[in-house]
Order: C-alpha cells, then sequence, then structure tokens
C-alpha cells in the first residue's frame, strides 16, 4: 500500500538580514559563506483531516491569560508601566493610546467597554479627526480621566499628524 501524499505549502516569511563570513584565516573578504536566516512556514491542506490539532489558538491562549488573575494583573502593570515611559519620553505629548494605556486597557478592552470594535479604537487613536461628543464622553468616561484630558489628547493627536503631513 503507498502511502498518500500530502500536500503542503512553503513560503518564505521573511529574513533578518544576511551576515558575510570569510573563511580560512585571511580576512580578505573574496572567499566566505553569505548567511541569511529565512523563516519558512509549511502548511499541510489535508481533505478530511480530524486528526486532533497540537497547541493552542491564539484565541485560547488570551483567554487562558485573562482567567489567571496573577497574569491578567501583570499585564495591566506592564500597560501602565508602558503609559509612563511613554510620558517620559513624549512629555507634553499625552496620545490617547497613553491614556488607554494608563488605565491598563488593551484596544479590544476599551472596545468592549465603549460597545465598538477594536479596529474603530485604533483608527480613533492614529486618527481621531473630529470624534462625536458622545465618544469623547465615554472614553473619558471608560478611561476614568477628566473629559478635558481626553480632548486634549485627540488635539495633540492631529496636531501630530497634521505635522508630519
Amino acid at each position: 500500500m503507498t502511502p498518500q501524499l500530502m500536500n503542503t505549502e512553503v513560503s518564505v516569511i521573511g529574513t533578518t538580514g544576511s551576515t558575510f563570513l570569510p573563511l580560512g584565516g585571511s580576512h580578505s573578504g573574496l572567499f566566505g559563506l553569505q548567511i541569511t536566516p529565512v523563516f519558512i512556514a509549511m502548511n499541510r491542506h489535508v481533505a478530511g483531516d480530524s486528526s486532533p490539532k497540537r497547541g493552542v489558538s491564539a484565541t485560547e491562549r488570551i483567554a487562558r491569560i485573562r482567567n489567571n488573575p496573577l497574569r491578567a494583573v501583570a499585564i495591566v502593570k506592564g500597560r501602565q508601566r508602558l503609559a509612563k515611559v511613554a510620558d517620559h519620553l513624549n512629555p507634553g505629548f499625552r496620545p490617547l493610546s497613553a491614556l488607554r494605556l494608563a488605565a491598563g486597557l488593551s484596544q479590544s478592552e476599551l472596545a468592549g467597554k465603549m460597545d465598538m470594535k477594536q479596529p474603530n479604537i485604533a483608527r480613533l487613536e492614529k486618527k481621531p479627526g473630529d470624534p462625536s461628543l458622545s465618544t469623547l464622553q465615554k472614553l473619558a468616561a471608560v478611561l476614568g480621566v477628566d473629559i478635558r484630558e481626553v480632548i486634549a489628547a485627540v488635539e495633540a493627536t492631529n496636531k501630530a499628524e497634521a505635522d508630519r503631513v
């Protein structure tokens, strides 16, 4: 009986740069090895494969982390430390993302508390434009800051975006 061959898709995801190593004792660079690390992904496509998958999906991993109180607290503290670093590196400029991080929230968590979707939060942080008053009020309430702080963050982000263009 011949084993069934599986269709395998191979794709190069990316490289991290390359290095030239001279061969022998000479450093003349005429002979050597060019080394380029390459990340390769191999995906097997098998019709009707009902074997259990190994590992844990990203969604399951996130759920496990969120359900572990110690990890959840550590993530919140990490976000808050990141916000402090951002404030220290950019005095006088506090964007919406820094306000969110200071509250210890991810974009997804903030979106859930505001009845929005995560891409809308990402867009709001990157190019807020002119958000509605109700959006600003929701942001202030969820982030636990004064609405003036949210308005200042929106204005600072809009100004930075205008200066970039």
